[in-house]
């Protein structure tokens, strides 16, 4: 079986512009996402300046805090790892320093199913400490995604290009095709260049963002599922659950549930 980390705790930091991250040296690894606002960070000589979908593995031993005081309006998730051997602990120091997330809605859902299960547990429920750590683990292998999509290239600027537009325009009516024709370019070349630039298809890509904005909405809104589903941009409520839940894990009802009652810390 394969050796897991052991996740300790976790939680969602929300700053309201004041203090800094502590300076200490701790005995765990530290895994950090960005949501919004920049955090600035050091690890003994290095310093991050993290941005939203930017994430930061800290190693055990050594001396790290914030480089600058907290800016209103930053939010971050934080947890806990501490190896259960020696090939636990290669993984970890494997994936220490700064990545750009791949996926960055994607790693922040996991955060969220994550501190809803530790929320079970505190209360006595049926949370496990094996699901919290597998839940970690899946955390992690976000962690390594968005080591690999560092690539030492910059994206071909009309892949870029298709992507600007899908980010701007993915309420609408889009396609492959009618993408391709807004660049002046042919959908199978568009298609083929979008993925090996980004890993991914068009239309999983476009999926991907609208998924993204339901989950937003089913956060901060009280609108109803169908409402939501068609705001972002999908037309059968059906094929929105089933986006949703290949993205997600879960249904959007239940996401919205999942959501609920994070462990939130401030200064």
């Amino acid at each position: 079986m394969e050796e897991l980390c052991r996740l300790l705790n976790a939680g969602r930091f929300i700053s309201r512009g004041k203090g800094r991250h502590a300076t200490r040296v701790i005995d765990s690894y530290e895994l950090i996402l960005v949501i919004a606002g920049t955090l600035r960070m050091f690890e003994e000589e290095s310093e991050f300046a993290l941005q939203p979908g930017d994430r930061l593995l800290l190693r055990p031993g050594l001396r790290h805090g914030g480089a600058a005081a907290y800016e209103p309006g930053l939010s971050f998730y934080w947890c806990h790892y501490r190896p259960r051997g020696e090939v636990s602990r290669e993984r970890l120091d494997a994936l220490a320093g700064m990545g750009k997330s791949a996926r960055p809605e994607r790693f922040s859902d996991c955060f969220g199913m994550l501190l809803a299960e530790q929320r079970d547990r505190e209360s006595g429920s049926a949370g496990s400490q094996r699901r919290l750590d597998l839940l970690g683990e899946l955390l992690l292998s976000e962690a390594a995604e968005s080591c690999a999509a560092r690539p030492g290239n910059e994206p071909d600027p009309l892949a870029e290009r298709a992507r600007r537009y899908i980010k701007l325009h993915y309420e609408e009516s889009i396609s492959t095709a009618s993408l391709a024709g807004e660049l002046r370019c042919h959908p199978d070349y568009l298609g083929r260049l979008y993925r090996k630039n980004f890993g991914i298809s068009v239309t999983d890509e476009i999926n991907r963002v609208r998924v993204a904005a339901a989950c937003r909405a089913l956060r901060e809104t009280g609108k109803s599922v169908k409402e939501i589903a068609f705001e972002a941009g999908f037309n059968d409520l059906a094929y929105f659950r089933r986006r949703f839940f290949r993205e997600c894990g879960l249904s959007p009802a239940r996401y919205r549930v999942e959501r609920d009652g994070e462990h939130v810390n401030t200064e």
